[in-house]
């Protein structure tokens, strides 16, 4: 039974729809060197920081919103490119994983703040 808590709820969530998208990923026969190159890819937003942690808050969320997979596997049915379906799997993945381990959407306060709630700094402080 899991706690009374929406945030646990979310990470399970989460996990399910990862696997999910590795077992359709699996079924689909596509290539896991392509997964492993492109599943890194969403955290590119994460730039923005360099500027300033509004901008980053921003571009990181757009880089981490369900919406872009769903279009993109939207395309692939209408096109049936298994390219877009593969990448949308990658990308779905990616941003399950992330909520999966407790990374959220971001807030404009910095990288550390969530959704999900305040996340320990990772490395020397």
């Amino acid at each position: 039974m899991l706690p009374n808590n929406p945030v646990v709820h979310r990470r399970v969530e989460a996990l399910a729809i990862l696997l999910v998208c590795l077992w359709l990923y699996y079924l689909g026969g596509h290539s896991w060197l392509f997964f492993l190159i492109l599943f890194l890819l969403p955290d590119a937003g994460a730039i923005g920081y360099l500027k300033s942690p509004r901008l980053g808050g921003i571009m990181y969320n757009m880089t981490h919103w369900f919406l872009w997979p769903i279009l993109l596997a939207t395309i692939w049915m209408q096109t049936g490119n298994s390219v877009f379906k593969a990448v949308a799997l990658i990308w779905g993945a990616h941003i399950a994983f992330d909520r999966m381990i407790g990374w959220g959407l971001k807030t404009h306060e910095s990288f550390y703040h969530t959704d999900m709630g305040l996340k320990p700094r990772i490395g020397r402080k």
